[in-house]
């Protein structure tokens, strides 16, 4: 008896120690803030906002803010940088420049 019991305790924390791997490993927020520095991938980007909201049940909203470091002092382009990802399902099915990149 004491076999089956160990058996089973030892089934339980295999499963658990298994399923600890099927979360992301990250939300729609740095999903989006990947897509904007893989957007405008000659830009060096530090990431200064995210957040993300859900409009429905299914609909996930991003916005994230970021400030190019590589741009010369007198440059005549914007160092502010803004996106809005809209994620159905966890699928990107929206994606917009709010401030920048030109």
């Amino acid at each position: 008896m004491r076999r089956a019991r160990a058996a089973a305790a030892a089934g339980c924390l295999s499963i658990s120690l298994a399923a600890c791997h099927l979360t992301a490993p990250s939300g729609m927020a740095d999903r989006c803030a990947d897509l904007m520095k893989s957007a405008y991938p000659g830009a060096d980007i530090d990431i200064t906002k995210r957040e993300a909201a859900a409009t429905s049940l299914t609909t996930i909203v991003a916005h994230v803010e970021g400030e190019r470091t590589n741009l010369p002092a007198p440059a005549s382009v914007s160092r502010h940088l803004a996106v809005e990802c809209k994620f159905d399902n966890n699928i990107l099915t929206g994606f917009r420049w709010i401030t920048g990149p030109n």
